[in-house]
């Protein structure tokens, strides 16, 4: 599968699909999301914003924009629905995510939330780039896209 077959660019959040790095065996899974720099580019995170959370089935997470800085989201354990409003559009947009495979980039200004759609709990990676260190805004504001 070649680079253009793996990578969606939904306006401007980047949809990834990985299936090479993503590897079962009978105690489980492993996935390695930045194994292929090349498709994913070099990554500068804050550690300190490096996050797991639980989501419940049904339940919304999100419903927010990081106004200056990028956030990647990894989704474990079931679909979402994906809800996202570029900063320069009034349109909503939203798409199923059906694949553990997948890894989300959302750029700064991007509104952005996602809801569980399993029957089951799923688990949900994140982190975020640095924040510009001249910056007076805060890191993240309320943007409600799903009730």
């Amino acid at each position: 599968m070649n680079k253009q077959n793996r990578i969606q660019n939904m306006s401007s959040i980047q949809i990834l699909t990985l299936p090479q790095h993503f590897r079962y065996e009978p105690k489980g899974w492993s996935f390695r999301p930045f194994a292929d720099l090349d498709m994913t580019g070099k990554v500068d995170i804050d550690w300190s914003t490096f996050h797991t959370v639980s989501m419940e089935p049904g339940t919304v997470r999100g419903n927010h924009v990081h106004p200056q800085t990028t956030e990647w989201l990894l989704f474990c354990g079931g679909p979402v629905l994906l809800s996202w409003q570029d900063k320069d559009s009034e349109k909503i947009n939203t798409v199923p995510i059906t694949d553990n495979r997948t890894l989300l980039i959302i750029p700064p200004g991007v509104k952005h939330a996602v809801k569980n759609l399993s029957d089951l709990p799923l688990y949900l990676i994140a982190f975020r780039s640095p924040m510009p260190s001249i910056s007076q805004e805060p890191e993240v504001l309320p943007a409600l896209l799903i009730e």
